[in-house]
Formats: structure tokens, C-alpha cells, sequence
């Protein structure tokens, strides 16, 4: 009798943190809609919910990923967990028609790591300001859009002007400064040689995840978003279409990646490209309405998607 009592135990406690386990993707009974990359060392994207199946591509800690489907379980590095279906960011299409994958669910969590510079290198630096163009968030009569490069390059555009400038810049984060070297195009004397500019940024402690502060004035990501309106027009004109990637990326990066800064730009900017942001899964918890339709587009699509999944286990 006591023997079965334990075997009893034992299944319920086998249970209970399968369960448990499982939970996490789940809340009132719905699978949770963004889920988050829980690995320093990123996270890989595969065809199917198998280790041997083929790399789509990789997802970088803290990315925010829209859930579509919960798949079989699985352990890896000792760890077990279902294997996640997710809908790949949009500047990861090969064309204009959605595309998913798998990712390993032991490596993701319900809510992002926390944001940290604190052993921030030089390269960590350059990777923060590589990831999107910058622009200062004050009133003026043009904009300028600051553009960094890991490899040391820079530039600066001048929206609406035909204007821009080019050089490289240097970091030093130890001492927070940031010094950059550029010259203004078509900008020279009478030699026609175009002077160069020296200017050295001190950076304040506030460094966000998509801002910072720099000689007192506070940097934002710059997101344009009428090339998504027209991407097929743009695509046509940029003869190297690596470029428009990157370009797509940058900016589709920060919508994914923060809702303050998606909400802010939607609400001003791009209402009329609501269907198309929910369609690219951008998730936005500060706008109910937004929401109310996110739900009613992904909500059918979600539901088909589990059905195979049930199927493939």
C-alpha cells in the first residue's frame, strides 16, 4: 500500500511540474500572444521542431517573438520544454508573404530580461548604436538622421534635403564619449575639398534601450514609415536590395522591439498602416483598439496553427 501511495506521488509530482512547465505559454487559458528571448547567446529559428532541421535564421536576447503555435516537448541542455512555433519578424520574409519557424521554448520567458550596460565594452557600444539610424528628439526645421556602423562608419542625413555627410566615428565607453569625424557632401571651399568636422559627444548615464542622451540632448530611434507603405516602389528603386533590408530591418527592429516607441509613431504617423502592422505580428498592449483587431486577425490563424502542431506530436 505504501509502495503504491508513493507511485502515486511520483506521477502527481511528474505531472504537476509538466504542467507547470507548460503553463508558462499560457494565460486564461489562451497561449500567450509575445513571448521573449531568454539566451545571451540569441536564439535559433528552425523549420521544424527538431535540432536536426535547417537554421532559418537567429533571433538576439531580450527580441520579442509573436507565439503562434505550442508544439512537443522536448529536453535540451537539460532543460524541458515545448518547442514554440513563432512568425518570423518581417525583415526576415524572403517576399511579402508571411513566414514561420520553431524555436526551442526553454529559451524564452513572458517578460524581457532586464536592460544592462553595466559590463558594457566598446563593441557592446557600437552593437547598441548599430542597431537603428538615431535622430535628436527636439523641434527643428530638418532632421538630422545619424547613422553608425559596427565597423566605424558614419553618416548623417538630412531629411527632405538631399543633404547628407559621411565619415567615421570612435567610442570610448569607459569615459562615455563618443567622438565623430565626418564631412558634409558637396560641402568645400574653393579647392571644391570638402573640410572635415570633428565633434565629441559626452553620453550620460541614461542609456535606454532606445534612447540616450548625449551633450544634453536626447536621442531616438527614427522610423520611416511610408517605405513600408510603398516597400514594392522601393525595393524597385534601390538597386542593391541588401540595402533595403537593412534599412527595413532597423526600424522594424524598434516597432518589434518596444511599444512605447511603435505606439507613439503609430498613433501619429502610421494609422493607416494598421492592418499591415498587425499582419507583421508588431504588438501593441498601450492601444485597445489596436489590440481588439490584433486579436480578430491572429486569433484563427493562431488556432489552424495548433491543429497541425497537435498533429505533428
Amino acid at each position: 500500500m505504501k509502495r503504491i501511495i508513493c507511485v502515486l506521488f511520483s506521477l502527481i509530482v511528474l505531472v504537476s511540474s509538466t504542467f507547470a512547465d507548460k503553463s508558462r505559454f499560457y494565460e486564461n487559458a489562451k497561449i500567450i500572444d509575445i513571448m521573449y528571448v531568454d539566451s545571451e547567446d540569441g536564439l535559433r529559428v528552425r523549420d521544424f521542431p527538431s535540432l536536426k532541421s535547417n537554421r532559418r535564421c537567429g533571433l538576439t536576447h531580450r527580441f520579442p517573438i509573436k507565439v503562434v503555435a505550442i508544439g512537443k516537448e522536448e529536453t535540451i541542455d537539460g532543460i524541458t520544454a515545448p518547442w514554440v512555433e513563432i512568425l518570423l519578424p518581417r525583415y526576415e520574409w524572403k517576399d511579402f508573404e508571411e513566414e514561420y519557424g520553431w524555436v526551442f521554448g526553454g529559451y524564452l520567458s513572458s517578460k524581457p530580461a532586464t536592460f544592462s550596460t553595466k559590463d558594457w565594452t566598446d563593441r557592446n557600444f557600437k552593437q547598441y548604436l548599430a542597431k537603428c539610424d538615431w535622430i535628436a528628439n527636439v523641434q527643428s526645421y530638418s532632421t538630422e538622421i545619424y547613422d553608425f556602423y559596427e565597423n566605424g562608419d558614419f553618416s548623417i542625413k538630412v531629411e527632405g534635403r538631399g543633404l547628407g555627410a559621411n565619415g567615421t566615428y570612435q567610442t570610448d565607453f569607459k569615459n562615455r564619449t563618443l567622438t565623430t569625424k565626418f564631412a558634409w557632401q558637396g560641402a568645400g571651399d574653393e579647392d571644391f575639398i570638402s573640410e572635415y568636422e570633428t565633434s565629441t559627444y559626452k553620453i550620460d548615464e541614461c542609456i535606454y534601450e532606445f534612447s540616450f542622451c548625449a551633450n544634453g540632448r536626447n536621442f531616438i530611434p527614427y522610423c520611416e514609415c511610408s517605405v513600408l507603405n510603398n516597400e514594392s516602389y522601393f525595393r524597385e528603386s534601390y538597386k542593391d536590395s541588401s540595402y533595403f533590408n537593412e534599412y527595413i530591418k532597423s526600424f522594424m527592429f524598434v516597432f518589434y522591439s518596444s511599444e512605447k516607441i511603435f505606439d507613439s509613431v503609430y498613433r501619429k504617423n502610421a494609422s493607416d498602416l494598421k492592418n499591415l502592422f498587425i499582419r507583421y505580428g508588431v504588438y501593441d498592449s498601450l492601444n485597445e483598439e489596436y489590440m481588439e483587431s490584433y486579436h480578430d486577425y491572429w486569433n484563427p490563424i493562431m488556432k489552424e496553427h495548433q491543429k497541425k502542431a497537435d498533429a505533428m506530436r
